[in-house]
């Protein structure tokens, strides 16, 4: 009887994901919407779908074609009570949506078009989606138990396959993962052991600075916070001028023990089919989120470096490959004061915390599972000092997060909006992302998928795009789980 579990539980999770599907379609049908707009955007939908542009920066809310969510605001439903916080709420979604699609346009094919164009751009297609989605948002909202029937379907699926774990057979699969995980980290922690000019330069260190920044005085940065909390939700969104200030002011410096050309950090491209790293022109990519600090919504810098490669000596052989990088991000408590530097690499892999330790009671542990990795404290960091992130060759792993001032070789960088990545222009004009469908950079295939396949991980050891970030291979963390730090740490 034991043999046919497995089989149990997959037709359970088929038969749930059908019974959303079917139900997402009679919420369709009981909003009796406008159906020139409902037409229109499951015809663009379908073209997207076709020529696999889907933008997965955010999540299509199911039944609800012009709102997307993302973990933030599906953790934040259940945090909204006002008749004016559930407007914003859906507001914030409807914006989402219509940022995916602006993307998606953009990036579809006339070929796969259709009869959309229909002789006009992209430009006068987008302006239709906008007055469709402002149409069947006016129509929605002013129909009863609208709010009680979207919560239902306000979530985001995790990055962990079942059906992987469960052909994999995970539970006995993890025994070995977990011993060699545990090697890793032991490995890691003794870089934090050793004297930080102890440790081992395979090339030069080469400082990557910003070309452009500069520092706020403390009563500019908390008018700035301040400012970004004027929304019925409380929640920290600084204006495009605001955030830029911000992003410039804890911008960090790199210093990459530069070995050879897969050292180099540089701004994505397209090779043929293929996106590439130009080491001539240094970028840093940059992105907002929100998460919750003891229990209140917070703001964080998501600061996001590219490599050529994964690969040299020092990086398992596994996880070689064609693309490279890491996401440093910084977390501002409500006086926009840094409480925790955490950073990943882009494929959610090697996840290490940097928290305030004058914040922290104590790590949380959790049984069955890998408790947070913390090498170190985050250091103290005077006005006139940045962060400074020291990476090894190769591999691209953080040795040590420090206070820096004085710069080896000091090699300036260009702060880029991330979602330059999500419509990068062809040399023809012509633009695409460079994640897939799923997510997943493309061209950036590792022969660790066919090895550790059985942790549920799809594609793993790809880089991957924000908001896809599966950080631990035993149990299920995303670099983007809202109630992330509050689920780790016990703070004071």
């Amino acid at each position: 009887m034991h043999q046919w579990k497995p089989t149990c539980l997959m037709s359970l999770l088929f038969l749930v994901t059908g019974c959303t599907a079917f139900m997402a379609q009679q919420v369709s049908l009981s909003l009796d919407r406008p159906q020139e707009c409902q037409v229109f955007l499951s015809a663009l939908d379908e073209s997207v779908e076709e020529a696999g542009i889907r933008d997965m920066a955010s999540y299509q809310v199911p039944g609800f074609p012009y709102l997307r969510t993302n973990r933030f605001l599906s953790r934040l439903k259940d945090s909204i009570y006002s008749d004016q916080q559930k407007m914003h709420w859906v507001g914030w979604m409807q914006e989402l949506d219509l940022e995916s699609r602006r993307k998606e346009v953009r990036n579809l094919p006339e070929e796969s078009a259709g009869g959309l164009l229909s002789g006009q751009g992209p430009e006068q297609l987008y302006e239709r989606v906008k007055l469709c989605s402002d149409e069947l948002f006016r129509h929605d909202t002013n129909s009863a138990n609208f709010y009680e029937t979207l919560i239902s379907f306000v979530d985001v699926p995790d990055e962990y396959s079942f059906t992987m774990r469960v052909l994999g057979l995970y539970p006995v699969m993890a025994i070995p993962v977990t011993i060699v995980t545990d090697r890793s980290r032991e490995n890691i922690l003794s870089w934090y052991n050793t004297d930080l000019k102890n440790l081992p330069i395979d090339g030069r260190l080469t400082a990557f600075v910003p070309a452009e920044s500069s520092f706020l005085a403390e009563n500019e940065i908390q008018a700035i916070m301040d400012a970004s909390r004027a929304n019925p939700l409380g929640v920290p969104v600084p204006d495009e001028m605001s955030g830029k200030k911000l992003v410039e002011h804890f911008t960090p410096v790199f210093i990459q023990d530069l070995a050879a050309a897969y050292d180099q950090v540089g701004r994505i491209v397209w090779r043929g089919d293929c996106p590439d790293v130009d080491p001539s022109r240094p970028t840093v990519y940059y992105y907002f989120s929100n998460a919750f600090f003891k229990g209140k919504p917070v703001l964080q810098i998501n600061y996001v470096i590219w490599y050529s490669a994964r690969a040299g000596e020092r990086a398992p052989r596994i996880e070689w490959g064609h693309l490279d990088g890491l996401t440093l991000r910084v977390s501002l408590d409500e006086m926009g004061k840094p409480f925790m530097v955490d950073a990943a690499n882009n494929c959610g892999c090697y996840h290490l915390f940097a928290p305030d330790k004058e914040r922290v009671d104590r790590v949380i542990t959790k049984p069955f599972m890998f408790d947070p990795f913390v090498p170190q404290w985050l250091p103290d960091i005077a006005t006139s000092q940045r962060l400074g992130v020291r990476l090894n060759s190769g591999w691209h792993q953080v040795q040590r997060l420090i206070a820096a001032k004085d710069y080896p070789d000091p090699i300036p960088y260009e702060l880029v909006p991330y979602d330059t990545l999500e419509v990068l222009p062809h040399e023809d004009g012509r633009t695409e992302s460079i994640f897939d469908s799923e997510g997943i950079a493309k061209c950036g295939e590792r022969i660790e998928r066919f090895i550790l396949f059985s942790m549920g991980i799809p594609e793993i050891g790809s880089m991957r795009q924000r908001g896809h970030h599966a950080t631990e291979l035993i149990g299920r963390v995303h670099f983007d789980e809202p109630d992330l730090f509050d689920r780790s740490f016990v703070f004071k």
